[in-house]
């Protein structure tokens, strides 16, 4: 996403123009799926292919997001890191004001009392990484971050407690991400020409991974009737309500224990697959510098302005009538993400849309020094 919101869009600072665009290839490559991911949602359940595809790409597309974002953060409570952590909050309140007065004038809905508390749709992101940053420097003083985040991230979902208020239910659950990140650059976990420029083999590999990850998911007889994954890849509710929503099958444990167990097991299985499906998609994005890697550097408004597109498309019953073509309409609704993601990723959107993407509220803070 940009650099002055995001760190996510930020170059990094070692050397070498191949390591630079992969990372801003490998963001285009994603944002353009979270479109796609947003455009299909409301008709997931109408096919069986749009559910499939939906699933395959919730299963690792925010969880790879996330770990980008930590690749490019520092466990540190410099002015520069404050002031970002700012820039994000503040690109956030600006858009739940920007969302309040699209529902006003679209539904003559006010805001309500859970206006800020639970962050309006794709906002949840900026909540998120947001925290994420000002925890970091707490989690890089522990002996062991990266097991401490997963062990926060599988008893987070033990609490009905921990929901969408101020994104809590996804920032805990996508820590491990971030810290992984983090700890890639800062343990050079990546660092070598094995990763710069993978060999025929490891990319083979990470294909047959992301090729067979979709085979599995389009042969699961009933998958949808099963088990409605989609909706433990949402990331908002207990283990509880997941198993009460969405058992597996005829497994649907309602003692504490067993759901705490279960859940947890489930939970630990699909971010082991997400960090698999993410190292695949790393190893396998170009690594040459391309008209990708300038649009992957605009990501933040992308994910920030596809919103209301899709929103209108949805509510307008657009999305909806696309749908009812069939795999001829998932097809359409697909190009549609697509164009989107390419068209917000024009030169002409960022110098427009600046000062609502990437306000400047630098003259409120106190210069920081040089």
């Amino acid at each position: 996403m940009s650099s002055r919101a995001s760190s996510v869009s930020a170059a990094p600072a070692r050397p070498g123009k191949a390591r630079i665009a992969l990372w801003d290839n490998a963001r285009f490559v994603l944002i353009v799926l979270v479109v796609i991911g947003h455009v299909i949602s409301t008709v997931r359940t109408d096919s069986v292919l749009a559910f499939d595809l939906y699933v395959y790409i919730y299963l690792f597309h925010m969880p790879a997001m996330i770990l980008l974002s930590g690749l490019f953060s520092r466990a540190e409570t410099s002015p520069k890191a404050i002031r970002s952590t700012i820039q994000l909050f503040a690109t956030w309140g600006l858009w739940e004001g920007i969302w309040a007065v699209i529902h006003l004038l679209a539904d003559g809905k006010a805001p309500g009392e859970r206006f800020l508390v639970s962050p309006a749709w794709t906002l949840w992101f900026l909540v998120t990484l947001a925290t994420m940053r000002i925890v970091l420097p707490y989690i890089a003083m522990l002996r062991r971050p990266l097991l401490f985040s997963i062990v926060v991230a599988l008893v987070s979902g033990l609490s009905p407690a921990v929901g969408t208020e101020f994104s809590a239910s996804r920032t805990l659950i996508f820590l491990p991400f971030f810290v992984a990140g983090w700890l890639i650059k800062e343990r050079a976990w990546l660092d070598g020409n094995w990763f710069a420029w993978p060999s025929v083999f490891l990319r083979t590999a990470a294909w047959i991974v992301l090729g067979g990850v979709a085979l599995v998911i389009l042969l699961v007889p009933g998958l949808r009737e099963m088990w409605r994954i989609d909706r433990w890849l949402t990331w908002r509710d207990d283990y509880a309500r997941l198993f009460e929503r969405a058992p597996l099958g005829e497994w649907h444990p309602t003692q504490w224990g067993d759901i705490a167990l279960g859940g947890a097991a489930v939970t630990a299985g699909l971010l082991g697959l997400a960090a698999v499906m993410i190292f695949a998609i790393l190893v396998v994005v170009p690594r040459a510098h391309g008209i990708a890697t300038v649009w992957g550097a605009r990501t933040l408004y992308v994910y920030l302005l596809h919103a209301p597109i899709v929103w209108g498309l949805r509510t307008t019953g657009v999305i909806d009538r696309i749908g009812d073509l069939g795999i001829l309409g998932l097809i359409l609704l697909v190009l549609i993400g697509v164009g989107i993601g390419l068209l917000l990723s024009m030169t002409w959107v960022t110098r427009v849309f600046r000062p609502v993407i990437e306000p400047d509220f630098g003259r409120l803070l106190q210069r920081s020094p040089a």
